[in-house]
């Protein structure tokens, strides 16, 4: 198994907690969640709740978790691109 393996699993993992923790936010502000499906739907009232939100503080941490949604997302396209054209 080689670095690029451990990096897209490592990217599999972070991707899923940041859903994780999307629906655990959204869950504590009062929206109806389910566990194994609508993640995209999760995404969307998430990405208003960041808009809306009037704390500062709350609002950088939701960028935050969003941020780290994106950043997994990329790797899990990029990495195995990489191995791909390594071959």
């Amino acid at each position: 198994m080689s670095w690029m393996h451990f990096g897209l699993i490592g990217a599999f993992v972070f991707a899923l907690h940041s859903l994780q923790q999307i629906k655990m936010t959204l869950k504590d502000k009062g929206y109806p969640v389910d566990l194994m499906t609508g993640w995209l739907d999760d995404y969307r009232r998430f990405k208003k709740l960041t808009r809306e939100e009037p704390d500062q503080e709350a609002r950088y941490k939701y960028q935050r978790i969003l941020n780290g949604l994106y950043l997994a997302l990329a790797g899990l396209v990029f990495i195995p691109l990489l191995m791909i054209m390594g071959k």
